[in-house]
């Protein structure tokens, strides 16, 4: 087995999902359940496409999983994300990513009014876990 961190993090999820090798190859769209062991065991690379559908399944971040795969297999790629985008987020940013994303889903987000308000108030708690 060699080192591979996406292959790390792919095997605890699967030691901890209960599930089968079979089960999790069909649910993902794998014809041979094969291909689970071998990239549980970094033998294959993980494909990119497929990390929406293994971390739905094992229960894993889709975010998280996807920067570890990116990093390991594709580092210049990781590096430019990293840079332009300020990647990988905090857990605080993605959540917020999320919120707007969910509010943004039942209508146009203004920026004036509550939304507003609401990210002073973040801003001041950010600010002031900064300064402690």
């Amino acid at each position: 087995m060699t080192f591979s961190p996406t292959a790390q993090m792919l095997a605890k999820a699967i030691d901890e999902s209960g599930l089968t090798q079979r089960e999790i190859a069909d649910r993902v769209g794998f014809k041979h359940a094969n291909i689970i062991t071998m990239m549980k065991q970094g033998l294959t690379r993980v494909p990119l496409d497929r990390v929406p559908a293994l971390a739905q399944t094992l229960g894993l971040n889709q975010s998280k999983f996807l920067l570890v795969a990116i990093e390991e297999y594709h580092q210049g790629v990781y590096e430019v994300l990293s840079d332009t985008l300020g990647l990988p987020f905090s857990d605080a940013e993605q959540g917020l990513v999320v919120m707007f994303r969910m509010a943004s889903l039942r209508t146009e987000i203004e920026l004036d009014g509550a939304f507003r308000k609401a990210l002073e108030g973040i801003l001041d708690l950010a600010e002031a876990a900064h300064m402690r």
